[in-house]
């Protein structure tokens, strides 16, 4: 028989939180609200006192003591008394072994095909499994967390080729960065974004090609060379004899009212692999006035200015 402090209340017995989810320090707060509210929670007119005295011992606001009130006299049980019914921990796996393996096995079996598989393919993948081996199939949602789990860049190497796992997941370490003008010049091949035309027909032509060599430390175009040629050794011969000139007489000889300050040997030079840049001739010619040629990693975009303008 229940005691007489419950004469006339409806007990509930629904189903308490698990006490495996519930933290210590918060089940020891629940345990001091308990030793404070039972005693006056089924009393019928709380005097100003007794709840001024109870606030002040939970160390509570009033209205969260009204509610705390409340929420223990619809359920008198020490659990109604938590701050929050905590959910299971955030990371916590609730699927058994044999569906994470089945999961597993349905991702590297159809999602990491370049076709790229959609979630729900993977999803259909693994009820089949779980068919087959009269296991009850996960939800949608549960495949898709552990394929969000998985490494990404091996993902993305699998379903879009290496080139773009790098792109998008290696960090950026080839930044270049010079502490003084003409340390460092990137020199690279664009084709320019307009058409030449003929002068009778005025019909299209083709692109010229522009070579530039630009300075790392100022982003300055330290020298080009623009030709309709496909670039070779001579256009970058000549881009670079432009960089280490004056371009005083350049700029008179094209009408150009200004200043072009930069000319010189730059200290080392920075070009990609294409065969223009590994001839015998401008590694000769580097050597002589002790520049110094560095070549990109094979198969890795050119980074910094000149990159970015080809």
């Amino acid at each position: 028989m229940w005691p007489s402090r419950y004469v006339g209340q409806e007990v509930s017995m629904a189903q308490t939180p698990d006490r495996i989810l519930i933290s210590e320090a918060a089940w020891g707060k629940a345990l001091a609200r308990e030793a404070v509210i039972r005693p006056i929670a089924f009393v019928k007119n709380l005097t100003g006192p007794e709840r001024f005295s109870a606030c002040r011992k939970l160390g509570l606001k009033p209205t969260r003591f009204y509610q705390l009130l409340a929420q223990f006299r619809r359920k008198p049980v020490t659990s109604s008394l938590l701050d929050e019914t905590p959910g299971p921990e955030k990371g916590r796996r609730l699927l058994s072994r044999e569906q994470e393996d089945a999961i597993a096995c349905a991702i590297e079996e159809t999602y990491c095909r370049r076709e790229r598989p959609t979630i729900t393919a993977v999803h259909d993948h693994v009820g089949e499994i779980c068919r087959q081996r009269n296991l009850p199939a996960p939800s949608w949602k549960a495949v898709k967390v552990r394929i969000d789990r998985c490494d990404q860049k091996k993902l993305a190497k699998a379903r879009e080729g290496a080139s773009v796992a790098r792109q998008q997941y290696a960090p950026v370490i080839d930044q270049y960065s010079a502490r003084h003008a003409m340390e460092i010049v990137q020199i690279d091949h664009t084709l320019v974004d307009l058409f030449l035309v003929d002068a009778v027909n005025r019909q299209p032509l083709q692109r010229p090609w522009l070579t530039l060599a630009i300075d790392v430390a100022s982003r300055m175009v330290a020298g080009f060379y623009l030709s309709l040629e496909n670039p070779s050794s001579t256009s970058v011969a000549l881009a670079i004899r432009h960089m280490v000139l004056s371009k005083a007489s350049c700029l008179a000889e094209q009408n150009v009212v200004g200043d072009w300050p930069v000319h010189g040997l730059p200290t080392a030079i920075h070009l990609d692999n294409a065969r223009e840049f590994r001839g015998r001739a401008l590694a000769w010619g580097a050597a002589e006035y002790g520049i110094n040629l560095i070549h990109r990693p094979v198969a890795r975009q050119i980074p910094g200015a000149a990159g970015r303008h080809s």
